[in-house]
């Protein structure tokens, strides 16, 4: 393999087992800080994704320039410090196996899944103007794990009858995001919507409709042996292209109190194997493995007893199995799943609100999460220059979550920043973390 190749390879794993999901394709600090609960908070160009009818709202600055940010998180829903300190070294099996059945209680129905993301907001490209927002962001997004029933079958026992799955999950996914956002006032309420052109950079992942698998276990006196079968399709490709809607309600405020309703990646899909400016400079095959070819890999168990192991049956023979590469030109389509939004946010007194959003995904991948989400957020602008946030969220992929966050707004110029915890509200029992910086220009309206 050429050495440009081996490293661009390298890079690409390195990249597809360092990213995970979040519940938001993009993000911004102050949301963030908040607990996700941003959904009738959020100005300017920071209202795309969620929620763009809060483009229409009168508010302090009539423009937004993003000058740069990052955002990042890393995430498992297993790994924690209390939880490595508590099996760390110790026998599983000592007191009757009782720190072994906590172990495997402590195993998600999802198994050990890793979620993360790394978001690039494009800079000075995405800004708003009054009512108009275009936005510009490149995001990295995966999802990798390992079922529970392969966990069940190597830390305990198999049970006698039950089939384990072994259904993985795997998906990386590289977009540019572009988007057209624009509010407008009807009534007593704002509306927006964002048109979205999604830019596939890169993907590789299972295709969930052709990926299964399994293994089961006989103790009987006709059949005494382990058997099972599956096969996992891997579809990869350096060029995509689709589209997203997002649509968006808000309230005007009443006594305080402000409502919205935001619905996110609506008919969103991008499709594959689409010749793009990007696919035909770089080859697939210098970047994904297996030459950017489809992958097949096809398994099965044929019984698998004691007595055909001490026999004249070779290991080859029980445990059959065969990976190729399928040279396939066809499109296919990764769903871009969507995302719905109620909000409500309260002025408690002068510079100091209460906001909450509850978040459902239809669907448990990429950045989305089959459940509900609640946030829970509280700004205090009373020191403008230093604004102080913090959140907390339930539900979703990082099950419980603390955030906090401030900034530093001089002039024209403005700083934020937010961290998170994820499945835990202490560094101790927190499994990852979020973090997320971004730098911003504003202008104040003419009236002010």
């Amino acid at each position: 393999m050429p050495l440009r190749r081996k490293y661009l390879s390298v890079g690409w794993l390195i990249v597809a087992f360092s990213l995970c999901a979040s519940a938001q394709t993009r993000r911004d600090p102050r949301g963030m800080a908040l607990g996700g609960a941003y959904g009738v908070m959020a100005r300017g160009i920071f209202t795309v994704d969620y929620n763009p009818a809060n483009l229409a709202i009168p508010h302090e600055y009539d423009s937004y320039r993003i000058l740069g940010g990052l955002g990042t998180s890393f995430s498992t829903n297993f790994l924690s410090i209390k939880k490595y300190q508590k099996y760390n070294g110790k026998n599983l099996e000592a007191g009757d196996g009782h720190l072994k059945r906590a172990f495997m209680n402590d195993i998600p129905a999802e198994g050990w899944r890793i979620f993360s993301d790394l978001y690039f907001p494009l800079p000075y490209i995405s800004h708003s103007r009054y009512n108009r927002a275009i936005s510009a962001d490149l995001v990295l997004i995966g999802d990798l794990g390992l079922p529970r029933g392969l966990l069940q079958f190597v830390f305990d026992e198999n049970p006698v009858g039950k089939t384990l799955d072994l259904n993985f999950h795997e998906e990386v996914m590289a977009v540019i995001q572009w988007g057209y956002s624009l509010a407008f006032p009807v009534g007593d309420v704002f509306l927006g919507l964002t048109a979205k052109y999604l830019q596939g950079l890169g993907y590789t992942g299972l295709n969930p409709d052709s990926s299964y698998g399994g293994i089961t276990t006989y103790f009987e006196p006709s059949r005494n042996y382990i058997e099972g079968g599956g096969q996992y399709y891997f579809q990869q490709s350096l060029g995509g292209r689709g589209f997203a809607l997002d649509v968006g309600l808000t309230t005007q405020e009443i006594n305080g109190y402000r409502l919205g309703l935001s619905l996110s990646n609506l008919f969103g899909f991008i499709t594959w194997n689409k010749s793009t400016l990007f696919s035909r400079l770089i080859p697939a095959e210098d970047i994904l493995p297996w030459d950017g070819d489809i992958y097949k890999y096809v398994y099965e168990i044929d019984e698998a007893r004691f007595d055909r192991f001490f026999g004249k049956t070779s290991a080859g023979e029980v445990f059959k199995g065969k990976g190729y590469k399928i040279s396939d030109s066809t499109t296919f389509q990764v769903r871009y799943p969507s995302l719905v939004r109620f909000s409500v946010s309260k002025v408690l007194e002068e510079n100091l609100v209460l906001a909450s959003d509850l978040v459902v995904g239809f669907e448990d991948r990429l950045y989305s999460f089959g459940a509900w989400k609640w946030c829970l957020g509280l700004e205090s602008t009373k020191s403008p220059r230093f604004p102080l946030r913090v959140g907390l969220s339930f539900g979703g992929h990082s099950s419980r979550e603390l955030t906090f966050g401030s900034g530093f707004h001089w002039g024209f110029i403005h700083l934020d920043w937010a961290l998170g915890f994820n499945h835990g509200l202490w560094p101790t029992t927190t499994t990852g973390v979020n973090f997320n910086l971004m730098c911003y220009s504003t202008r104040k309206t003419k009236t002010e």
